[in-house]
């Protein structure tokens, strides 16, 4: 997908979630989502904070400094960001009350506007948890926040339901900042871990990568024949993606089908399943 491919998904995502929530009954707002810790509205409150923290950045960026901003040079690990999210947005949602979706629509409005007028997608611009990233790069954060959050938004509390299909599509060759935004290092393991992905998609887009796990780190690498994996995930974009981002759990995707998982009849303890969630537990 090239860059006004990406700015006009945008725009659409942020959109639908835009007409979705005016359109709906007042007290969806105070409705579950998929975030345990989120109300629909609190979602919105921190998709449309996010739209003013990414044009902040590229402004900056473009102003020369795409480095941290004074009190960021430390970046957080994805715990700090977590724990930082889970109140911050709620006091945002708190503050904004009636004027939520106005803001939320102000904020994508004038993110759009930048992102039209912007010619020079190599700058750097700062993310707090990735640090200084091309702006090309912060548009593929953005359609990773509109895409899931706007699942979890969808999906309430039951948790079911698709992505959004251009959205997945888009999205499964930029997840794989996925794994750098959220790995939570664990004691090392005696020997490294492979995992294998092997991901397809109705439309033909597919991804493949190894990612071996030494439990304090991680690699990603492309798939070798000289590699054996211990543990090979199948599945379609959609459903890796749900499970990668933390919102289905690997176990009950498998029960149902929804992925298929092979491995070596020597495969140890560790390399189950259930640890991709420990290492890669979303934010």
């Amino acid at each position: 997908m090239d860059i006004a491919a990406k700015v006009a998904l945008v725009k659409r995502l942020s959109g639908d979630i835009h007409r979705r929530l005016s359109e709906a009954a007042p007290d969806t707002l105070n409705g579950p989502s998929a975030c345990s810790e989120w109300d629909v509205g609190t979602v919105a409150a921190h998709l449309a904070g996010g739209a003013t923290r990414q044009r902040d950045a590229m402004l900056r960026g473009r102003d020369g400094q795409g480095g941290p901003p004074p009190g960021e040079e430390n970046r957080p690990s994805a715990d700090q960001v977590q724990q930082s999210n889970a109140t911050s947005n709620v006091q945002t949602r708190n503050e904004w009350g009636d004027s939520l979706l106005d803001n939320f629509d102000q904020n994508y409005r004038e993110l759009d506007d930048l992102l039209q007028g912007w010619s020079d997608w190599s700058i750097g611009c700062w993310h707090r948890r990735r640090g200084t990233i091309s702006a090309d790069s912060y548009v593929d954060l953005r359609i990773q926040e509109l895409v899931i959050h706007d699942w979890d938004i969808r999906s309430g509390g039951a948790g079911t339901g698709d992505l959004d299909p251009e959205g997945a599509v888009a999205l499964l060759p930029a997840s794989e900042m996925w794994y750098q935004l959220c790995f939570r290092p664990a004691a090392p393991l005696s020997s490294p871990v492979a995992y294998r992905f092997d991901i397809g998609s109705s439309n033909g887009a597919t991804l493949q990568h190894d990612v071996i796990v030494a439990g304090d780190s991680y690699e990603l690498t492309e798939c070798s024949a000289d590699r054996r994996p211990d543990l090979t995930v199948r599945a379609d974009a959609g459903m890796y993606l749900l499970c990668l981002y933390n919102r289905v759990d690997w176990n009950v995707a498998k029960r149902s089908g929804r992925i298929s998982v092979s491995q070596s009849p020597e495969t140890i303890a560790h390399v189950a399943l259930r640890n991709l969630g420990r290492w890669f537990g979303g934010l």
